[in-house]
């Protein structure tokens, strides 16, 4: 076992090494882009700021929708993997090194919607929710974008085939074994996946208290159709901060080799199911006026 004592929060950067395993996490609902752009009448006139955008993945999934598109994320290793990603001949999109606190002396400008998906939370909550609504324009909005608890299962499925030859791929393969792999990381590093801190404040409540007031929830159904390889769900951890690759140092090779032959032995496909629950927006709009 590594141990990681010692390692406070604010020494570690975990996603300097974990920027490259960042495709391998499961994406929005396929709705997000269209219905967002249908509720919030986005027709590719305005401009979007997305703070902690990691390698790029919502900014360049928005992009269409808008005139100028501004990724901004504290860590250049995530960024390096944004331009990467960024296709050829892409001329409205642009990538900021900074943290969202540092919104006020980067001068950004004004833009019509701010997106924070799953990065909230690393921010000063009550600071950069304020932040945020100077620099939106009147009627802009700040949305934060998360998977819903993926505890809750689908609705429906979809499905490989048709008529009566159809199969939905959660038949197909096994769904990924989480415990499994927790009981693997607490062997390695003492302890898994940390539970969720019952006393953290709900985003909800949190925002109902800042001049946005009250936000709206949005649900967007979650894709039912991913299937991931051993090296995809093993990238998957490695792409978060409890598993980040920092943690292993010199072992990482080792753990990996690990966690693959355990895996192997509970897929007969090679494959497993994934399952990151449906999509929620939580939309923040500034007053008109």
């Amino acid at each position: 076992m590594r141990s990681t004592d010692g390692a406070s929060g604010a020494e570690r950067r975990p996603y300097r090494e974990a920027a490259h395993y960042y495709k391998a996490r499961p994406p929005y609902s396929a709705a997000l882009r269209p219905a967002l752009a249908e509720k919030l009448g986005w027709i590719g006139a305005g401009r979007l700021l997305d703070i902690g955008c990691g390698p790029g993945i919502v900014a360049l999934e928005l992009a269409p929708t808008f005139s100028q598109v501004i990724g901004l994320d504290p860590e250049e290793a995530m960024l390096a993997e944004a331009r990467s990603a960024t296709p050829p001949r892409t001329e409205n999109v642009a990538w900021v090194l900074g943290r969202a606190e540092d919104i006020p002396a980067l001068n950004l400008g004004r833009f019509q919607a701010v997106t924070l998906a799953q990065s909230f939370h690393w921010t000063d909550k009550d600071a950069v929710a304020e932040i945020v609504y100077d620099s939106l324009e009147s009627g802009g909005s700040m949305l934060l974008i998360h998977h819903v608890d993926p505890s809750v299962g689908p609705a429906d499925a979809s499905s490989i085939g048709t008529g009566d030859q159809a199969v939905s791929p959660r038949h197909l393969h096994p769904q990924i074994p989480h415990e499994v792999i927790d009981e693997v990381l607490v062997r390695w590093l003492g302890r898994g996946k940390p539970a969720r801190d019952p006393n953290r404040e709900p985003y909800h409540d949190l925002l109902a208290r800042t001049r946005f007031g009250e936000p709206e929830r949005l649900v967007l159904p979650g894709r039912t159709d991913l299937i991931r390889t051993v090296d995809e769900v093993i990238d998957n951890y490695l792409s978060t901060s409890f598993a980040a690759p920092d943690l292993f140092g010199d072992q990482l090779p080792e753990f990996r080799r690990d966690l693959t032959a355990i895996l192997q032995k509970q897929t007969d496909t090679g494959r497993f199911w994934e399952w990151a629950g449906d999509t929620e927006v939580l939309i923040a709009t500034k007053r008109v006026g």
